[in-house]
């Protein structure tokens, strides 16, 4: 049931700072910030909508990047294979079907548009989210619950992190994202959702602390190493220099996204429209409507 986050070990990051400053899939990746970099335990994970299309660990003293075989299926396939007495005559076509070799920033757009087809309107809204938002420090937030009385999943996980400033210090937010279709919103599954949320991080407030204090460190390096391509919130640098951290179950809270005005505006028998009965019934765990933020598109949705 531990949580753990960072990437503590010093050689590490060394290689990950001597690999940026060489051409190659890391500096690209550290050259376009509208993918993410989750920070995870010993180890990265690199998100495009949603989707891993890097993993990152030390090996052997080397830094070693893996994708899933999924994302090498060239997207800009367009040919017809003709199937000839039981078999496709692939052809010519055979050597064009799979990425084979990493050449360049080209090379990582074809692994995008690879991965785009695996996503959704939710994973879609939480990278944009999160790529327009520089006090994100997380995404894909899983922790390992089994066993722990009164939680419903196993595996709960958070969409979203980041830090806000305040008066005592920095505190660490956790959101969920919905689409205004999605129906937990509805249902009042929401509730217990983000009830569960409020459980693990009571459970886990000192490996929070611990974990997302290293994570600032490491984004604000990462963000050193990019030459200027990636920049990091004023809390997670001051986090990365010793600011306090504030880690309480109160700071959940709730995107929903991907709707019309008319969806917005649209009010059941007893005059109350989705919005309301969400801030109803969230109430209920004692998250008020500073954390509830509806909006039609998630451009511009700010944490």
């Amino acid at each position: 049931m531990s949580f753990r986050r960072g990437i503590r070990g010093d050689d590490f990051r060394k290689a990950l700072e001597t690999l940026a400053q060489q051409d190659g899939w890391w500096k690209d990746v550290l050259a376009d910030p509208t993918l993410i970099i989750g920070i995870r335990d010993e180890y990265l994970n690199v998100y495009w909508q949603g989707q891993s299309i890097f993993k990152v660990s030390f090996k052997g003293g080397k830094v070693t990047a893996s994708t899933h075989e999924k994302y090498l299926l060239n997207p800009d396939l367009k040919d017809q294979v003709s199937l000839v007495e039981g078999k496709f005559a692939f052809g010519n076509a055979e050597q064009r079907m799979l990425t084979r070799d990493y050449e360049g920033a080209e090379t990582l757009a074809k692994l995008k548009r690879a991965a785009s087809p695996y996503s959704g309107q939710e994973k879609e809204g939480v990278h944009e989210i999160a790529t327009s938002n520089l006090s994100v420090v997380d995404v894909e937030i899983a922790i390992n619950a089994s066993g722990v009385p009164g939680i419903k999943r196993n595996l709960p996980r958070m969409d979203l992190a980041n830090f806000e400033t305040t008066a005592t210090g920095v505190d660490l937010v956790f959101w969920e994202a919905k689409t205004l279709s999605n129906p937990e919103l509805e249902n009042g599954d929401i509730v217990g959702q983000l009830g569960d949320y409020q459980k693990v991080i009571d459970l886990h407030k000192t490996e929070f602390d611990d974990s997302y204090r290293l994570v600032a460190k490491n984004l604000a390096e990462m963000a050193e190493w990019s030459n200027g391509h990636r920049n990091v919130a004023a809390a997670i640098s001051a986090v990365a220099k010793g600011a306090k951290i504030n880690v309480s179950s109160a700071n959940v809270g709730l995107l929903v996204y991907d709707f019309t005005a008319a969806q917005r505006d649209r009010k059941d028998k007893d005059g109350k429209t989705l919005s309301d009965r969400v801030i109803e019934s969230l109430a209920k765990v004692g998250v008020g409507p500073e954390r509830i933020r509806f909006k039609g598109t998630t451009k511009g949705l700010t944490i």
